[in-house]
């Protein structure tokens, strides 16, 4: 019974988490959104889903948030409230939605999600 238990929790836990995929260069996860970010060249960028928004629900009204039954690694720049350009950094944590100097508004894609 204790191996069924821990056995349902591992998946559940599973399931509603980023994708692990993009975390071994040391991106972060937003447990909020189920996301990975990160800084990739000095921009931002975040998981996203394209693909996958053509079975799963994955629209949070302009916020970005990740379907956690995509398997698909897809990715996109952030652009955050700057439609004339991408969000610059230095560092992963830089990149975070909670991020209010960086994005002050709203916190999307401002390239296409990509693979």
């Amino acid at each position: 019974m204790r191996v069924l238990v821990l056995l349902v929790v591992t998946l559940a836990v599973t399931v509603e988490a980023c994708n692990y995929a993009f975390m071994r260069d040391g991106a972060r996860c937003d447990r909020e959104n189920n996301c990975t970010y990160g800084c990739h060249k000095y921009r931002c960028w975040s998981e996203c889903n394209g693909i996958c928004c053509l079975t799963t629900d994955c629209f949070d009204g302009e916020n970005l948030r990740c379907a956690p039954s995509c398997s698909i690694p897809e990715w996109c720049y952030l652009s955050g409230d700057h439609w004339d350009g991408y969000v610059e950094c230095n560092q992963n944590s830089e990149c975070s939605k909670d991020n209010k100097e960086k994005f002050p508004g709203q916190y999307r894609c401002g390239s296409t999600c990509t693979a």
